[in-house]
């Protein structure tokens, strides 16, 4: 082959260079957005579940942690009617020099936010004796068979404290919307015979 044929040739290549298929890349993009968005979807799921399934905090005093109780058996508490009072005791004073109980909960009340119908939902509020005489708890007892609570001890020396756990199992019963659940307890603090917990929520 000559010098001049060669030069044709070369020509002509560059004239007509090959096809490249640009079809093959529009067919692999329509399944790639696909596995991206289907990836994006389990990930929110799994967040969703971990998130929604299980909520814990602990509540903390704005003083200092007094220290765990191990005076008194732990005390646990459900839904049982008969043990919720139709008249609330009423608080009574202290006679002046007497030895007393005094509880102190630095909080009363925990909102979880929004939580999916298979939440479960765990508070653990501090319980303290800020008095001179040991706080005995006698009574634990829930609004709704959803809710129960368990008291580390259910008797609190002065200067010391228990840890009462709060849980709210959303899969319990059907239920949407805006929820308020209590949790009582009857002590022998004579200024607070009776004393009321609350758990608030929104459940999707």
């Amino acid at each position: 082959m000559n010098s001049k044929t060669s030069r044709v040739k070369s020509s002509a290549q560059y004239r007509n260079p090959p096809q490249r298929h640009p079809n093959r890349w529009k067919m692999w993009v329509p399944l790639i957005s696909t596995a991206v968005l289907a990836l994006i979807l389990v990930g929110v799921a799994i967040f969703r579940v971990g998130v929604g399934r299980l909520k814990e905090s602990t509540t903390t005093a704005s003083e200092p942690s007094l220290p765990l109780a191990r005076a008194g058996a732990p005390l646990r508490g459900g839904h049982v009617p008969a043990l919720i009072p139709r008249v609330i005791p009423t608080p009574r004073a202290v006679p002046e020099g007497q030895p007393a109980p005094k509880l102190n909960m630095p909080v009363q009340e925990f909102d979880f936010g929004r939580v999916s119908r298979d939440a479960l939902v765990t508070h653990i509020f501090t319980v303290n004796n800020l008095g001179t005489a040991d706080l005995h708890i006698t009574t634990l007892v829930t609004s709704c068979g959803c809710t129960t609570a368990e008291l580390t001890s259910s008797v609190i020396p002065p200067g010391q404290r228990a840890e009462l756990k709060v849980i709210f199992d959303a899969d319990f019963h059907p239920v949407q919307g805006s929820v308020t659940r209590l949790v009582w307890m009857a002590t022998n603090d004579p200024g607070q015979p009776w004393v009321e917990i609350r758990m608030t929520g929104f459940v999707e």
